[in-house]
């Protein structure tokens, strides 16, 4: 694991190995474009608030995103020097140093009289929403659940993502004038009502519902959402209760969701067992969280499916498929295959983490399968004055790329609602 925040010192000793590309790859490789090489000049220039002017005049979202984001694959893995030496810049970690003590300011702005209407207050609508906000717009977000953040509070769990970032997240939005209202469910009649008395409407509300595995209905197999929710409200804001969760543990899946809920089960005390069907090189995880769930003691099975779940004795018998990998499928990675050949296995819980899926929907706006469609571009929906952003109409993307479709869309918003005024 790299660092992840440097002294002063340190920090300009890391610096300073950047060769300062011409053209920049690690910037390519950025979902979001921030001016890496720019920031890390500031940075060996000993100019640390300019650094900061830097990477906030881009990304509203950067003290968040310089701890989640999958460096790896983006900016350090497009890194000249990972590619040459196989020693990248550890742009994260500059990056947390940089916004470490420092979040975005709101300058004087003369306001639009225009409102804007935000479903969700994940990281895809805040973000749409502070940018919304140092255009002169008012922004209202309404949320579902009792605290912001959607996948940043209830998903990423406190040993990646802790309370104090959440905390300066809170600050943000009121220093931004930003109204929430929490606890507020929004339905399809409130839908409409926002529609009518709002000059835009964003939906942003990610994706809340567990995908099942088709393997039956116990209280011994639970979506990963729940217990990733259950822990994160304990460990973040002390609510509630850590989950019930406890032996030998199975978690069906080998995304990024499925390391933090092994994870999560190890910390708990639990035996956990990754079962995944493919093999460790099509695992969608990134190879960093793969490494930690092993370092947490995490045992990963591979080539191996749960096909079937039976309570007996007061635990879980699993029935285990093993699998081979055919022909590339859809998504580039071999197609795992059936082999008829089964073991079985007994389980206290069988955690699934196969995914989630869109459950919020309105009648008069185009989706495909449950996803909003939009514009590549913009985000508008087929309604005019609905934008939909974030996992609900991407898929189940990365923190920075939810927040690249709040900051397109935002941009979106400004010139439609800007052009009407003649501005």
């Amino acid at each position: 694991m790299r660092i992840s925040c440097y002294d002063a010192s340190s920090v300009k000793d890391e610096a300073k190995r950047c060769l300062s590309c011409k053209n920049p790859s690690c910037e390519q490789g950025c979902p979001i474009n921030n001016h890496i090489r720019d920031f890390i000049k500031a940075i060996k220039d000993d100019n640390l608030a300019l650094a900061r002017q830097i990477v906030y005049d881009n990304s509203n979202l950067a003290f968040i995103c310089s701890i989640v984001c999958p460096h790896e694959k983006n900016c350090i893995g497009h890194c000249i020097l990972n590619k040459a030496k196989k020693e990248p810049i550890n742009i994260g970690g500059i990056e947390a140093y940089i916004t470490h003590d420092a979040l975005p300011k709101l300058e004087e702005v003369k306001s639009l009289a225009k409102k804007v209407a935000i479903v969700g207050a994940g990281p895809a609508g805040i973000y749409a929403a502070l940018d919304l906000a140092k255009a002169g717009i008012k922004v209202h977000i309404y949320e579902a659940f009792s605290h912001i953040g959607g996948v940043l509070a209830y998903g990423i769990p406190d040993f990646r993502l802790n309370g104090r970032e959440l905390e300066r997240l809170e600050q943000l939005l009121a220093a931004f004038k930003i109204e929430v209202s929490l606890n507020t469910l929004i339905k399809e009649e409130d839908f409409l009502q926002l529609e009518a008395t709002n000059d835009a409407v964003i939906i942003a509300c990610g994706l809340t519902k567990a995908r099942p595995a088709g393997l039956g209905l116990s209280e011994r197999i639970i979506p990963a959402n729940k217990v990733l929710e259950a822990y994160n409200l304990k460990a973040k804001y002390n609510e509630g209760s850590y989950p019930n969760i406890s032996g030998n543990v199975f978690v069906m899946g080998a995304g990024n969701v499925a390391m933090d809920v092994a994870r999560v089960a190890s910390h708990l005390g639990c035996k956990t067992t990754i079962v995944y069907r493919r093999s460790l090189a099509e695992s969608p995880a990134n190879k960093e969280e793969i490494e930690a769930a092993m370092a947490d003691g995490v045992v990963f099975r591979f080539l191996e499916n749960p096909v079937e779940a039976k309570e007996k004795a007061g635990r879980l018998e699993l029935k285990i498929e093993k699998m081979e990998l055919g022909k590339p499928d859809a998504s580039g990675r071999r197609k795992p295959v059936g082999t008829n050949t089964y073991t079985y296995e007994m389980v206290d819980y069988l955690v699934e983490a196969i995914g989630d899926m869109p459950d919020f929907a309105v009648a008069n706006i185009d989706s495909d399968h449950g996803y909003f469609v939009t514009n590549n571009t913009t985000f508008r929906t087929s309604n005019p004055k609905v934008y939909a952003i974030g996992d609900i109409t991407l898929g189940a993307k990365t923190v920075v790329e939810a927040c690249m479709s709040g900051k397109e869309c935002a941009k979106a918003i400004i010139k439609t609602l800007t052009a009407k005024d003649g501005q």
